[in-house]
């Protein structure tokens, strides 16, 4: 049984779906049989990221109209993808409560699932959270993503599930990394400088390889394939 990981972040914008792709196709390339799942079921883009355009989706999946089988597809560097739809009506007949059957399945398949979550206290964060092993929090240094991040890490705790500690993307220079893990009481497994020529090519572990950010990436892989291997 594979160990699920909901990536959480309280302020949309703050990277996300960045996260899930590239943290994913760096435990892929790392050894480890990874699916990577677009439950941002409002706001999906983690399938036009990896430059996939595949049907059905998770929407069709959660909605009963297709089997998850024919909803994954092979990404980058093998990693196997659940995109999303941009249908209005697809995410209107898309049920979140089906979101917890749908990851035990995926949990019995591969040795990691991580889970794209949606912003804020909304549907498509908490059922994910509550299916999942551990929560991945991402922030930005940015004061108001911090508090918003903050408000992810008592939503773990209050549904029960363990943080594996957060991620700090668009890290500065002077970005002061220990102040953000006692300001969100997590341990902080990477930080990723920001790139804004990398930004436009995602996925940059697939793309620049030998960029600082896809270090930090692969820093963080290592260390949820440590979590991983450990649970096997």
């Amino acid at each position: 049984m594979g160990e699920v990981y909901a990536i959480a972040g309280g302020k949309g914008g703050v990277g996300k779906t960045t996260a899930t792709v590239n943290t994913g196709i760096a435990l892929e390339q790392a050894g480890h049989d990874v699916a990577i799942v677009d439950a941002d079921l409002g706001m999906t883009n983690l399938g036009g990221m990896v430059g996939i355009d595949h049907a059905p989706t998770i929407h069709d999946v959660l909605a009963g109209r297709a089997p998850l089988s024919e909803a994954l597809v092979e990404g980058p560097a093998g990693v196997t993808v659940l995109p999303g739809s941009d249908r209005l009506e697809a995410f209107v007949d898309a049920s979140p409560d089906n979101l917890r059957p749908l990851v035990e399945e995926l949990r019995s398949a591969f040795d990691a699932v991580i889970v794209d979550t949606g912003s804020g206290l909304c549907q498509e964060t908490v059922v994910p959270m509550r299916a999942a092993d551990s929560a991945i929090l991402v922030t930005t240094p940015d004061a108001v993503a911090m508090a918003d991040t903050r408000k992810m890490a008592d939503l773990a705790e209050t549904v029960e599930t363990g943080l594996l500690g957060a991620v700090v993307l668009q890290a500065q220079p002077d970005t002061r990394v220990p102040e953000i893990a006692d300001e969100l009481d997590v341990t902080v497994l990477a930080a990723v400088p920001e790139d804004r020529e990398a930004a436009n090519d995602e996925p940059v572990v697939v793309n620049y390889l030998d960029r600082v950010a896809t270090q930090a990436y692969r820093t963080l892989a290592r260390k949820v394939g440590n979590f991983v291997e450990a649970r096997a």
